[in-house]
Parts: structure tokens; C-alpha cells; sequence
């Protein structure tokens, strides 16, 4: 039986130990991977383990489950989304994924950290907010934290840019019933995913909110005012 994603991330990292939050996240995530889901959005607040495990773990385990799909994986600066990158690739290689992967293996003539390549045609591509994605399609695009932070967020020349890299690049990357998860903190109300809630709601996109104070009728069931962990 195929690993789940929480205990994916656990057998690669035995420190690893999910709070609720995470298990919670990675069942939305599985569902994604699954085709239950097609659109899905994660606000989370920072440094609550959001990239951790929507951007290293989960593209590393959806390879394995789909070694012959292609991943777009953009946040908000190139640099970032290659170590990104380098992390997805490393777990790649290591001896817990082959584990719970056996047939799995990247290809041998390309394997570098913000681009390879499995042995089954699949490949994982990183991408900084902003750049060309030519020739590249994905059936899972996930965009992890396209805003920097609050002054970023805050002007509405970067919020255009981000709009039209989206509309213009990203999503005509998007391959026929491939997957967006969009995942971030949120930062101002036309941010792009209250751009794409308010412009885009015909794609039928699925939300999951946990932020750091409980508010009422919260996801996880906690009572107002709870933190997150």
C-alpha cells in the first residue's frame, strides 16, 4: 500500500512530526493528487510549515505517484524556487523513496536542481514568479507564496504583474485536467487569490484557511482563539 503524504514526510525525516494542521493539509493535498480536487487554495500564516510540506514533500511523493506528469512548481523569487528544487530532487533520490517507490528513478542525463527529469517522462520544473516557462507543461502547478511579503502585496503595480504573469504564462501552461494549488498568506484582499476567488469562481476552487487565531467555524474545529499550534 502506497504511503500516505504525512507519513511520507515522516519516513523521509523522522524529526518530522505533524501538528494537526499538517495532517489536515496533507489530506487536501492528497485529495489534489488523487483528481478529487482541482483547485485548491492554502492560507496558512508564515513559518507554520506550509512550504515544508505543500513544496518539498508533497511534489517528491506526487512524483512518485505520477512518475510519467510534469510539475510547475513558481514562488516568488527564482532562487527560492531552486532550492525548492534541489529539496524535491533530493528526496527523489534518497533510499526512503525508493522505498515506498520502487519503480521510480529520475533520468540519468537530467537531474538538476530547478529542472529534471524521471525515467517515465515525468519532470518537475522551478520557476520565480515573473519568468518564462516556455515550452513546459504541467499537469500539477503549484504556486507557493507569489508575494514576497506586505510591501510587496501592498503595491498594486506588483499585484498587476502577478495577475498578468498568471493569466498570461502560468495558466496557459496548465495541461488538459491538470491541477492549481495556490498556496500563501495572504497578505491584502486583491492578492491573487482574492483575485482569483472573485474573478475565477467558474473553476470551482476549494479553499483551506487555518489561520494562526482561530476564527469561528474554523477548519480544524478549534474553539475561537486557539492558535494553530
Amino acid at each position: 500500500m502506497t504511503l500516505g503524504l504525512a507519513a511520507y514526510a515522516v519516513n523521509q525525516w523522522a524529526g518530522y512530526r505533524p501538528a494537526t494542521h499538517h495532517l489536515a493539509l496533507a489530506d487536501r493535498l492528497e485529495d489534489v493528487s488523487e483528481g478529487k480536487c482541482k483547485r485548491l487554495m492554502v492560507f496558512m500564516p508564515p513559518r507554520h510549515g506550509k512550504s515544508m510540506l505543500c513544496s518539498e514533500y508533497f511534489p517528491a511523493w506526487w512524483l512518485g505517484q505520477h512518475p510519467d506528469r510534469q510539475i510547475i512548481a513558481a514562488t516568488y523569487a527564482q532562487q527560492l524556487a531552486n532550492d525548492f528544487g534541489r529539496k524535491v530532487r533530493n528526496l527523489c533520490l534518497s533510499d526512503q523513496h525508493r522505498w515506498a517507490f520502487h519503480d521510480f528513478s529520475l533520468a540519468g542525463d537530467s537531474q538538476a536542481g530547478d529542472r529534471f527529469h524521471t525515467s517515465m517522462r515525468g519532470a518537475y520544473f522551478a520557476v520565480g514568479v515573473g519568468g518564462p516557462i516556455t515550452g513546459r507543461g504541467a499537469d500539477l502547478l503549484l504556486i507557493d507564496d507569489p508575494i514576497k511579503g506586505r510591501e510587496d502585496a501592498e503595491s498594486e503595480t506588483q499585484r498587476q504583474k502577478l495577475k498578468d504573469w498568471y493569466t498570461a504564462v502560468a495558466r496557459t501552461r496548465l495541461m488538459p485536467g491538470g491541477a492549481i494549488v495556490v498556496i500563501q498568506t495572504r497578505w491584502h484582499e486583491d492578492d491573487l487569490a482574492g483575485w482569483l476567488l472573485r474573478e475565477h469562481q467558474h473553476e470551482g476552487w476549494e479553499v483551506l484557511s487555518l489561520p494562526a487565531i482561530a476564527e469561528p467555524g474554523d477548519a480544524l474545529g478549534r474553539s475561537e482563539g486557539d492558535p494553530l499550534w
